[in-house]
């Protein structure tokens, strides 16, 4: 066992893995629902990693991030294939290895973080490939893979940009990153994402940008 699997998370590193842990057991969840080439063993072992660090949800309880995320959860659950490729697997795999880029080798956060988000982006690059073959297979032609994501993210978006007040005040002073900060890194690399996949890279600028302010 390595001595970043036991070491010690702060309190505010519990309460951001409880909020992580959350979207990557539903992303499992619906990953073995509905796509089960994405139920990697590499997924399933963050999930499992995830789980004996942060149990349960008794840190973000009577916060101010307990209703945005579980509003945030309840637009990201799909009930398709389609949906779960272009919510889980394009938009919120994106987001989290965001994340998981931004903190892995920062020193505001201990070894324990450093080590969870290591993984965390093993998990994301076993799944990576994978997830854009899929979409392509199962969706069909760039303008077609657009149209479907422009269908269903909204709600997605608009629940992710709620979330920034509440984030900023358990994390931002803590961990000196702010939530528009990240928001910038997820958004340049979703672009890119999105324009591999063969969308225009216009088209979808003037998307994101619309679908964050709520046009």
């Amino acid at each position: 066992m390595l001595a970043s699997d036991t070491a010690q998370l702060t309190d505010s590193e519990i309460l951001l893995w409880t909020v992580l842990h959350n979207f990557e057991a539903l992303a499992l969840s619906q990953y073995e629902k509905f796509c089960s080439a994405l139920a990697t063993p590499e997924k399933k072992e963050l999930v499992s990693l995830l789980f004996s660090r942060v149990p349960d949800n008794k840190a973000m309880e009577n916060t101010s991030l307990d209703q945005p995320v579980k509003a945030l959860l309840d637009a990201a659950t799909s009930s398709s294939e389609k949906d779960t490729l272009l919510i889980q697997g394009l938009l919120l795999e994106v987001l989290g290895k965001t994340i998981y880029d931004t903190f892995k080798d920062s020193e505001s956060f201990t070894a324990a973080t450093h080590h969870l988000c290591s993984v965390g982006l093993k998990a994301q690059d076993s799944i990576g490939t994978k997830i854009t073959t899929a979409i392509k297979e199962r969706i069909g032609t760039a303008e077609q893979i657009y149209s479907a994501f422009i269908d269903i993210s909204k709600p997605v978006i608009l629940r992710l940009d709620a979330l920034g007040e509440s984030l900023d005040q358990h994390f931002s002073e803590q961990f000196d990153i702010s939530f528009s900060d990240l928001m910038g890194s997820f958004v340049a690399e979703l672009v890119l994402t999105c324009t591999n996949l063969g969308m225009e890279r216009r088209k979808i600028v003037g998307y994101l940008t619309s679908a964050l302010m709520g046009v």
